[in-house]
C-alpha cells in the first residue's frame, strides 16, 4: 500500500507543479497585457482563480502526505505514550469521517453544477468543482496511509520532515 500511496504523491507533486506553473504563466501574461500593452485578456484572470482554487486542494492532499499540516499537540502530550496512540488514531479517524464527507457531498455539488459554465473560459462548475472529492479521497488515502504506519508502531507525526 505504501509504494501506491508513494506513486499516487509523486504524480500529484508533478501536476502541482504544472498548475503552478500555468497560474504563474496566466498570470504574467494577465499583467503584461493589462499594464503593458492596454489590452486585458479576459480568459488569464479567471484560469489563475481556478489554478488556485485546484493547487488549495489538492496541495492539502500532498501536505498531507509530506505530514506536514498543523496539529495541536498540547493535548496530546499530556497523555501517556499509548494515550497518545490512542488520541492520533481518534484524530484520524475523525478526520476520514470528514474527507468522506467531502468525497460524497463534493461529487454531489459536482454533478449538480455540470450544466452550469463558468464565464469567460466556458468550463462546466461541475468540472471545477471535482477538485473536492478528488482531495478528499487523496486526503484520505494519505490519512489512511498514516494510521496503517501508526499501528505498526511509528507515528503520524514525522518531526525529520521540518
Amino acid at each position: 500500500m505504501q509504494r501506491i500511496v508513494s506513486y499516487i504523491n509523486s504524480g500529484m507533486k508533478h501536476i502541482l507543479n504544472l498548475i503552478m506553473a500555468v497560474l504563474v504563466f496566466s498570470t504574467f501574461m494577465q499583467v503584461i497585457f493589462r499594464f503593458f500593452l492596454s489590452n486585458p485578456l479576459a480568459w488569464t484572470e479567471e484560469l489563475a482563480r481556478y489554478c488556485l482554487i485546484i493547487l488549495t486542494f489538492l496541495g492539502a492532499a500532498y501536505a498531507m502526505s509530506l505530514k506536514q499540516h498543523i496539529g495541536i499537540e498540547f493535548l496530546v502530550d499530556k497523555f501517556p505514550p499509548a494515550g497518545k496512540k490512542v488520541m492520533q488514531a481518534i484524530a484520524l479517524l475523525v478526520c476520514l469521517l470528514f474527507y468522506l464527507l467531502m468525497i460524497f457531498q463534493g461529487f454531489n455539488l459536482a454533478a449538480s453544477a455540470m450544466s452550469q459554465l463558468s464565464p469567460v473560459l466556458r468550463i462546466p462548475m461541475g468540472v471545477l468543482y471535482l477538485v473536492i472529492p478528488i482531495s478528499g479521497l487523496l486526503l484520505a488515502v494519505n490519512h489512511l496511509s498514516n494510521f496503517v504506519e501508526l499501528l505498526k508502531g511509528g507515528s503520524v507525526h514525522d518531526d525529520s520532515v521540518i
